[in-house]
This record gives structure tokens, sequence and C-alpha cells, in this order.
């Protein structure tokens, strides 16, 4: 017997001393027992039903238990010689068939051909998605740079602007000087 597959160590904050073998929820027993108990009971009343010829002791039972198993295992038996024979005949006619190796040959070939040519498409594809999102960044990155750009142009007309205005006012304050 095993070890239980559920088992676990406690973690932080779980009591140390709590059972860690618990009953898997998926396997209820009382559920199994009571269908048990429904069976057996079934079959009692069956049995009260059934005259005497039809009953059967409880070693005749097992005898046809046993019967049914042997029945059942020759006929697996059966069926896999029988499938391992045909099988085997198959095999022969298919390698004694030299067209046949030479059509698998040609369609191993072609297969190959085929995996190698969509390999081939998936890389180029590939590349040609990466190449693709690359100029997607870099014209983001352009974009933003003529932003800033214009956003520095737009302010050095304005500092320009501002000059000017110091300038003249430097200048009338000047003439102003002058006069006075």
């Amino acid at each position: 017997m095993g070890l239980d597959q559920n088992w676990k160590f406690p973690e932080e904050g779980e009591n140390p001393m709590k059972n860690p073998f618990t009953i898997p929820p998926d396997l209820d027993v009382f559920l199994i027992r009571d269908k048990e108990r429904k069976k057996a009971k079934e079959e009692r009343e069956k049995m009260k039903t059934m005259k005497i010829h039809e009953k059967m002791t409880y070693s005749t039972k097992v005898k046809a238990k046993q019967k049914g198993f042997r029945k059942a295992l020759q006929k697996e038996e059966e069926e896999e010689n029988s499938k391992q024979a045909t099988d085997e005949e198959k095999l022969k006619a298919l390698q004694e068939c030299l067209s046949w190796k030479i059509a698998i040959k040609k369609e191993k070939e072609t297969f190959r051909n085929y995996i190698n040519d969509r390999r081939e498409i998936f890389l180029l594809e590939y590349a040609m998605a990466v190449k693709r999102e690359e100029i997607q960044r870099l014209e983001n990155i352009t974009e933003k740079e003529e932003k800033k750009l214009e956003k520095a142009e737009h302010r050095l007309e304005k500092d320009i602007a501002t000059f000017d205005e110091f300038l003249k006012e430097n200048h009338r304050n000047s003439v102003h000087a002058l006069k006075m």
C-alpha cells in the first residue's frame, strides 16, 4: 500500500495536528456502500420470485463467473491472434511490393519538401512581421521627435518675439533717457 497522493505538509496558519490524510471528494464510500446494498436487496427480491430450477447455488455462480472470464479471455486471445495474423499478412504483402516502397519514398520526400517550404514561408512571414513592427516603432519615434521639434520651434518664435519686444522697449527707454 502506497502513500496517499493527496498528502501535503501543513501550510502556515493551519493546524499541524490536523489529519493530512483525507478522502478524495470524488470517492464517496457511503454512496458506493448504499448502491451495493440496494443491488443486493434487488437480487434477493429477484431470487424470491424465481422458481427453484432457475436459481443457482453459490458454487454454480462461481463456476459460471469463471467460465465467463475464461470465454472472454479466449475470445480476446483469438481476436488478438487473428488481428496479428492479418497484420503480418498485410505487412508481408506491402514489403513485397516494390512500387509501394517507391511511392512511400516519394511521398516522404514530397512531405519533407512541403514541410521545408512551410517552414521557409513561416520564417519569411515572421521576418516581415518583425520588420513591419520595427518600421512602425521608428515611425512612432520620428512622429514624437517631430512634435518635440514643432514645440521647440514655437517656443523659439515666442522667445524671439519676446526678445524683439525687449529690444524695442530698451530702445524706447534709451531714446526717452536721451531726451531727458
